[in-house]
């Protein structure tokens, strides 16, 4: 007997077409129901699935290619695509909106944002434990303690401003100490002085090398500086995920192997990422993708599972945002995360 095919209502768009007020937006705003995409036709073979990755693909969503070129996914009866992101796409906007009935995030801190102005969206599966993202620093600037940020400049994302604040809060810093300045994906600033302190994922390999060029370096990692973010998380809407369960913990179960097999096979994992796109170092992605392997495990994956989430750090990122006054009210753990799916889906302990 076949399955129910997902008929997706359209391609990934930009958040300024989204914003607009176009397309699939639109009928969500209305209160309608996006044509085919929970419900679907009468069975009729393979789930089509869409998946609007967070960034340009790359080594780093290693698990999901894999799981493509394999067949996991397609042994799970889903035709997954997988559709790079970008920075002019906002992958919260595309599936709240409805062109797509899931995603991923590098940050679930802009979940939280989303779901405390009303967007539907709710994390069903992580694949990084720990977020990647440190601050970064040569160790001659004398840095020892993230109290000798003050009187320094600090390169940071413009998405990223609230994190900054979370760790100047925490160790009593006040904002008017540091100078701040905004930057780009890449670590050239602190290479050519004109930041002390620059923020990046510390997995991604071109980053680093740009930094080892430059001489010693070290680094605060966010998690071990209290601010807690999972990163590569998974996310759809409420509509499906009440409708589309099914399918949501076939696509877990088919990404845990996914996850796991790359994880296992390095470069055979790679080799299928590079297949699958263009305009990547196979060095440089090889050894970004080795970094980033550790961050898939923690005590928590021993208990619960690949892609198991704790809603306290859920709960803490709330704190965090609401004491900041970034978000006007407290976001609960149930609004914006599930546990369900995991548990539906028995991943491996690991």
């Amino acid at each position: 007997m076949g399955r129910d095919r997902i008929t997706l209502l359209g391609q990934p768009m930009s958040r300024r077409r989204l914003l607009s007020g176009g397309g699939a937006l639109a009928l969500v705003a209305a209160g309608g129901q996006v044509p085919g995409l929970l419900r679907g036709a009468a069975a009729q073979g393979t789930a089509a699935l869409s998946e609007q990755l967070g960034w340009l693909a790359n080594s780093q969503m290693a698990g999901d290619f894999v799981a493509n070129a394999k067949g996991y996914f397609k042994d799970a009866g889903l035709d997954v695509k997988l559709q790079p992101g970008g920075p002019n796409i906002d992958p919260i906007q595309v599936v709240a909106g409805g062109g797509v009935p899931m995603g991923n995030v590098s940050s679930v801190a802009v979940l939280v944002n989303a779901r405390s102005r009303g967007l539907p969206v709710k994390a069903f599966a992580t694949v990084l434990q720990k977020h990647p993202f440190a601050f970064i620093f040569l160790t001659k600037s004398g840095i020892r303690t993230p109290r000798d940020f003050a009187g320094k400049t600090i390169g940071i994302q413009a998405t990223a401003r609230p994190l900054l604040a979370a760790v100047l809060a925490k160790y009593q810093i006040p904002e008017d100490k540091v100078k701040v300045l905004f930057v780009g994906g890449d670590t050239r600033p602190l290479v050519t002085g004109q930041v002390d302190v620059i923020t990046g994922w510390i997995i991604d390999a071109p980053q680093i090398e740009a930094v080892r060029q430059a001489g010693n370096f070290s680094y605060f990692p966010l998690w071990d500086l209290g601010i807690r973010l999972y990163a590569y998380t998974y996310f759809t809407t409420d509509r499906v995920l009440g409708e589309r369960k099914d399918v949501l913990v076939r696509f877990v179960q088919a990404s845990a192997r996914g996850w796991l097999y790359a994880a296992a096979h390095p470069d055979e994992a790679v080799d299928d990422v590079l297949r699958a796109t263009t305009g990547l170092d196979r060095r440089l992605e090889l050894q970004t993708w080795k970094n980033e392997i550790p961050y898939m495990y923690s005590p928590l994956t021993k208990q619960a599972g690949w892609g198991a989430m704790d809603p306290k750090v859920w709960a803490q990122i709330s704190d965090t945002y609401y004491g900041l006054k970034q978000i006007a009210s407290p976001v609960a753990p149930a609004d914006v995360m599930t546990t369900e799916i995991v548990e539906m889906a028995k991943t491996p302990k690991v």
